[in-house]
């Protein structure tokens, strides 16, 4: 498909050289993101659409809580880039909670939005946390489209993700600082990639790969009361960081849109660009990373409510403060309910590594990494037969073979596999467990 590049070009750059004679911008990334997708990939821009419009209307089913896998990838250059599993785990609380509306401050939220507020009833589990210590500059690239994709790439100084169909992977680094020339113009603090529906992917489009979907967030805002300030552009204050900025990001990774409709950004907004969502206000911009009660962008716009809203900057998907959001409506749920039971159902079908029958024999790998056979070790023989596989990124089987009862070791060779991360799958009736396997070709 030919790329539109020299539209892409004034629609990118344009609003950044009006901001450069300003104040810089903190943002999230997904505005460049849907900007880039429109402009050089139509195709896609339209399967994201068609997705995001089926997520509105399946039918949820039982209201059971929904359980998603999650791996933390912390790609630090400097110590302090290096985040504590403290504060890892305590991300994870603040996804929990906001995601089930038992975060502490729901009782922030104007009286006129208490009915519409609502509980995904979904579930985050750390899997694992993958560090890596790179020399590597993430330097987002404007000018060519590139979201900084060697963060998630081990052999670029990133941090290859686990199954993306399966697992939730959520990258932490320093991403540099938006620049055209030598003028700083920007900060982006993270990026998602919606759902999209795979099928449909245009051939040849360079649309992003399947092992790079997932959540990219900067360091500084990951985890509350995270100890690394950073400066809102322009003013003496630093921003306040609650942790709210992951669950913004996860929550467009699972379908949702700016509360704004993302007009007023990179075109005009008329009050009637929507984010979708029918129990939305209408607004006509963003807020300000502040908390302002009384902002009403879109006066004469009458929402479903029947009656004209002012801005809901308590949600989630507004640039309120972090101090200020305190909820996703109803109709966010269901969409984010759908997505997690549509498009992204490979989430609930995985067993969590560690999450295994105890009486499953523990499974390790030797060596690891590996080029031309691995041998996997069970801490005791199996009691019925078992089924080995080798799994690529996307869920693609490479090697299988049965094993029988009784068995504590077997070996899969690995000389026709090329190197890169594999996932070795240990199954009968009884249990499942997974672990990750990297083949080493240099």
């Amino acid at each position: 498909m030919r790329n539109s590049f020299p539209t892409l070009l004034l629609g990118l750059l344009l609003p950044f050289f009006i901001s450069a004679q300003t104040t810089p911008r903190i943002f999230c990334g997904n505005e460049l993101f849907t900007e880039m997708v429109e402009t050089q990939y139509p195709d896609l821009a339209e399967s994201i659409n068609r997705t995001f419009d089926k997520a509105k209307i399946l039918q949820a089913g039982p209201r059971t809580t929904l359980t998603i896998p999650v791996v933390v990838h912390v790609v630090w250059n400097l110590p302090e880039e290096n985040l504590t599993d403290e504060l890892i785990e305590a991300q994870i609380q603040v996804l929990n909670d906001d995601f089930n509306r038992m975060n502490a401050d729901t009782g922030n939220l104007r009286s006129m939005f208490e009915w519409v507020a609502g509980s995904a009833d979904i579930k985050f589990e750390l899997v694992a946390t993958e560090r890596i210590n790179t020399s590597t500059l993430f330097n987002i690239d404007i000018l060519s489209g590139n979201l900084i994709p060697e963060v998630k790439h081990t052999l670029q100084g990133g941090s290859d993700g686990w199954n993306t169909e399966n697992y939730l992977n959520i990258w932490v680094c320093n991403i540099q600082p938006l620049k055209i020339g030598p003028i700083v113009v920007g900060q982006i603090l993270g990026f998602a990639f919606p759902p999209a529906d795979l099928d449909n992917w245009p051939a040849g489009s360079n649309a992003p790969n399947a092992d790079e979907d997932g959540v990219v967030i900067d360091y500084r805002v990951f985890g509350p009361d995270n100890p690394n300030p950073v400066e809102i552009p322009g003013g003496t204050s630093n921003l306040v960081v609650k942790g709210r900025t992951p669950t913004h990001e996860v929550a467009h990774y699972l379908g949702l849109r700016h509360i704004w409709g993302d007009g007023g950004t990179f075109g005009p907004n008329d009050c009637m660009q929507s984010d979708g969502v029918n129990d939305t206000p209408f607004a006509d911009s963003e807020s300000a990373f502040d908390c302002d009660i009384t902002k009403n962008t879109c006066t004469g716009i009458d929402s479903f409510y029947g009656l004209d809203m002012p801005d809901l900057v308590e949600n989630y998907m507004d640039y309120a403060s972090e101090d200020c959001m305190n909820m996703f409506t109803k109709g966010q749920v269901e969409i984010m309910r759908n997505v997690v039971m549509g498009p992204r159902s490979g989430l609930l079908e995985m067993v969590a590594v560690d999450d295994v029958e105890p009486f499953a024999p523990l499974m390790t790998l030797q060596p690891n990494p590996a080029s031309e056979s691995v041998l996997v070790w069970m801490e005791t023989s199996i009691t019925t037969a078992s089924a080995l596989t080798l799994t690529d990124l996307f869920g693609r089987v490479l090697l299988h073979k049965m094993i029988p009862a009784g068995t504590i070791s077997a070996e899969l060779p690995l000389q026709d596999v090329p190197g890169g991360l594999y996932f070795v799958h240990l199954e009968n009736n009884q249990f499942r467990q997974i672990s990750k396997l990297i083949v080493n070709r240099n």
